[in-house]
């Protein structure tokens, strides 16, 4: 099973399952296929981002491609705590591209198919085009009435007609169907040296960005043991504590005490989850590590015939289509990483919310899980693994459940109308202000799809 923010790019995946592939090959598979569907959120331009994997046997890993901070960038513009406002687009905004080496990495390690396989889905949506759908429709809109249009290359591919784009036409990208067949041919050096790298550097340096060919030649991609915490007898992994969401969701479920809770979402319930999450992001201030936005990513969990698990985030940054710039004859629409570069004791760090979890419940039931939302991201995830774990919810019912979160700086209730009722006061936060979250269930019985039907998605089952 795949699940994904977008039908074609699950379908992506599960022909790599079909074909034989493990969960690394679809989660790699949907990955390339979402860099072409919905780049509103991600792509070849973006960066990540962590692929968590759960294999049939043994401990989870975690494969970190999160973007860095190349020696150049002035430490003084980068984000302090409570502002959000420097770096969210043009060239300045644009860190080192990871999504190519992280998703290569983890095929290289963990995949079974062949490269040329597992890209096909995502050439052939590039070369042939796919429709529209509601939520790009949505993202182009915004885009065009954020920038009037935006940069002539990025307007001569999503508003060719003098107007983004409308929900039902079609998007054809042979420039990023090039792109893709270079990754093909040449794997990760695609992104390390040559055109693509020179294109890069040269658009991000005509807006005034920093970017330079040596900072593609640093393999920063990691594969390691992944984070883990337990909550009662579950196990929950993900990604690195230090530069991910993970910090403080790993925090705040180590702070839950499940005396406190009593029925699922009742006033003692969104009382205690807010207490936790008000420490755990009490103690990732204190560090000045504060990511408060990055709200445009996207998420997906596979699953594979042999038990493997794996959930996958990445993004573009703060706003739809991250940076907005569009190195010519590419067809790549590049981030905005560089907003989430923060100061730290040890020195400069690129910090995000983001964090794709597996979980253990103990008893054979096992998850893949992600969600989408910024600094609303670890408390997305929290009420997920109370409501899996401590209430024995499906995790489709916990997705589907009145979200809430806390202010990340000033500690307030963050919460849809319904547990504001509940809870006797808070902010009330609207679909528009978090993201969707997913994953997949797995029993001795087969996978079960967890989607938010607030929003779209795509679920493909072999």
């Amino acid at each position: 099973m795949v699940v994904a923010a977008r039908s074609a790019a699950a379908e992506a995946g599960a022909q790599a399952l079909a074909a034989g592939g493990s969960a690394v090959d679809a989660a790699v598979a949907t990955g390339f296929a979402l860099c072409v569907v919905d780049q509103a959120n991600c792509g070849i331009g973006g960066y990540g981002g962590f692929l968590t994997y759960l294999p049939p046997q043994g401990r989870a890993v975690c494969v970190d491609f999160n973007t860095w901070v190349p020696d150049r960038f002035d430490v003084a513009g980068f984000r302090l705590p409570g502002d959000d406002s420097q770096l969210v687009d043009g060239g300045r905004s644009v860190a080192p591209p990871m999504v190519v080496p992280g998703l290569l990495a983890a095929h290289e390690r963990f995949g079974r198919l062949p490269l040329g396989d597992v890209l096909r889905p995502a050439l052939r949506l590039a070369r042939e085009g796919f429709p529209v759908g509601r939520d790009l429709a949505r993202a182009l809109r915004e885009h065009w009435e954020r920038t009037g249009g935006g940069t002539p290359e990025f307007a001569r591919i999503f508003h060719s007609h003098g107007a983004p784009l409308e929900e039902g036409g079609t998007l054809v990208q042979p420039e990023l169907a090039s792109v893709l067949e270079e990754i093909g041919e040449r794997g990760a050096d695609a992104l390390r040296s040559g055109p693509l790298v020179e294109a890069i550097c040269g658009a991000t340096a005509a807006d005034g960005g920093l970017l330079a060919p040596e900072d593609f030649l640093l393999d920063s991609v990691s594969i390691a043991p992944a984070g883990r915490v337990t909550f009662g007898p579950a196990t929950v992994c993900g990604a690195p504590r230090e530069t991910s969401g993970a910090g403080v969701l790993f925090d705040a479920l180590a702070a839950v005490d499940p005396d406190r809770l009593r029925a699922n979402r009742d006033r003692g319930y969104i009382a205690e989850l807010a207490r936790a999450l008000r420490g755990a992001w009490d103690a990732r201030t204190a560090e000045a590590r504060v990511a408060l936005d990055a709200r445009h990513t996207t998420t997906m969990a596979a699953a594979d015939a042999d038990g493997g698990l794996v959930a996958l985030t990445f993004t573009q940054g703060s706003l739809y289509f991250g940076s907005g710039v569009v190195p010519p004859g590419t067809g790549i629409v590049l981030n905005a990483g560089a907003n989430l570069f923060a100061t730290a004791p040890d020195g400069p760090l690129a910090m995000t919310n983001m964090s794709p979890v597996v979980v253990d419940r103990g008893d054979g039931v096992r998850y893949a899980l992600g969600a989408t939302g910024g600094p609303r991201i670890p408390g997305l995830l929290l009420t997920a693994v109370v409501d899996v774990v401590h209430y024995r919810s499906t995790l489709a019912d916990a997705i589907a459940a009145p979200h809430l979160s806390v202010r990340a700086l000033d500690g307030t209730l963050e919460a849809e109308p319904e547990l504001l009722d509940v809870a006797g006061g808070g902010s009330p936060i609207g679909i528009g202000e978090f993201g969707p979250a997913s994953g997949i269930t797995r029993t001795v019985e087969g996978c079960e799809a967890a989607v938010d039907p607030r929003f779209g998605s795509g679920v493909a089952t072999v």
